[in-house]
């Protein structure tokens, strides 16, 4: 039963099919007598229509259908002796006037350049390596060995790393160029 404001209720399945509507059974309808088979279109297709395939989202597909994408890789945080040809020279024979290279240096403590010969070098953004090119060895030697005095008993060692090995991991540094007068980089992995 339905009710509509302002009508009383109707029972539809008592009156015959709803004005405008489609009865639900073919035996419950009846037909006016001057209305004939012939007068009615005939229908070409069935009156049940073929159920829609849902539309898939576009967004988010079937997981189980795809390989799983490669995993991002983790940032580098270490570099390899043998990658970078991390060797020690000889901390003599620097002068503040050489030419370039293509090398790097680094003026550290005879027992952290046995580890880093060893391990290799660390990328770290919290405290990176210092980097010089030849000619602020020399002056990156004279102010290890002067302050604080006596804080180095024997001679800093002096390794030396390949340039393009780590051009991508460098960032000039400033305050040590002017001072040693001569181009420093931190090796602090960012890009």
């Amino acid at each position: 039963m339905t009710s509509k404001p302002g009508r009383p209720p109707v029972q539809f399945d008592l009156l015959g099919a709803q004005p405008g509507k489609r009865p639900r059974k073919a035996g419950t309808q009846t037909t006016p007598a001057h209305e004939t088979d012939a007068d009615r279109p005939q229908r070409t297709t069935s009156a049940r229509r073929a159920p829609r395939a849902k539309a898939e989202n576009p967004l988010q597909t079937d997981l189980f259908t795809h390989p799983l994408p490669p995993r991002p890789r983790p940032p580098r945080t270490h570099l390899d002796t043998e990658e970078l040809r991390l060797s020690a020279v000889p901390a003599t024979g620097f002068s503040p006037h050489a030419t370039p290279d293509s090398w790097l240096y680094l003026v550290t403590e005879p027992d952290t350049a046995t580890r880093l010969l060893a391990e290799g070098l660390p990328l770290r953004k919290t405290h990176p390596l210092l980097l010089t090119e030849r000619g602020g060895v020399a002056h990156w030697l004279t102010k290890m060995t002067d302050d604080p005095p006596g804080l180095f008993a024997t001679t800093p060692a002096v390794p030396r790393l390949r340039r393009t090995m780590v051009s991508e991991w460098l960032e000039p540094d400033p305050d040590h160029s002017a001072e040693f007068s001569a181009p420093c980089y931190l090796l602090s992995g960012s890009r």
